[in-house]
């Protein structure tokens, strides 16, 4: 099985599976924090999937860590 595709199928599973609990905390920053890290992860993945130079999974976390640091 490709791992994009199971990395997909899970980032899926976790929306599906965490959408009720953030909306039931009425945090406009929270859903935001949380819709975007999960946007930009179905982004990346997808990147890797068509093979578009640059762009790897989680390669993310490590540029945003660099600017908190």
């Amino acid at each position: 099985m490709n791992w994009n595709l199971l990395l997909l199928f899970f980032l899926l599973f976790v929306l599906f599976l965490k959408t009720p609990g953030i909306l039931k905390l009425h945090s406009v920053r929270d859903a935001a924090a949380f819709y975007g890290t999960w946007t930009l992860s179905v982004i990346v993945t997808l990147a890797d999937w068509a093979d578009w130079p640059q762009l790897r999974p989680l390669d993310w976390v490590r540029s945003v860590m660099e600017l908190m640091s």
